[in-house]
């Protein structure tokens, strides 16, 4: 049998670009399950409870797959953008906690909540 080095040497490559793109897509679900993390986050923050840091980071890297989503989009900077910044917000309300500061992790989570109703504003599929 002959075998092809080129060949077998991309099939890494491919299979690695399929992963990556495999793990750029967002689904309903994911939307969703980050919508009931936000709302338990706020929550937790309200009643200064330290479950608010774990859901914190969980936003942080559902954030950072968002951002991975945007930039494999064609014509999605400002997708990119919010999800940049929405990270950065979910990274601030953690380390508030983490620090025992809830009116600056209520502050930083006022300022997720905004990102996130604009890009569901410009983003979200209407219905």
């Amino acid at each position: 049998m002959k075998t092809y080095p080129a060949l077998t040497a991309l099939i890494p490559l491919l299979i690695a670009t399929t992963v990556l793109a495999a793990q750029a897509e967002l689904s309903a679900d994911e939307m969703r399950s980050a919508e009931d993390t936000l709302r338990d986050l706020d929550s937790n923050v309200s009643l200064q409870n330290r479950k608010a840091l774990d859901e914190a980071r969980e936003l942080a890297r559902f954030f950072q797959q968002v951002g991975a989503h945007y930039t494999a989009q064609p014509d999605a900077a400002r997708g990119v953008d919010f999800a940049r910044k929405s990270q950065d917000h979910a990274q601030a309300i953690a380390a508030a906690v983490e620090a025992g500061n809830y009116d600056a992790a209520q502050d930083a989570l006022s300022d997720l909540t905004r990102s996130c109703k604009a890009c569901h504003e410009v983003y979200k599929t209407k219905k």
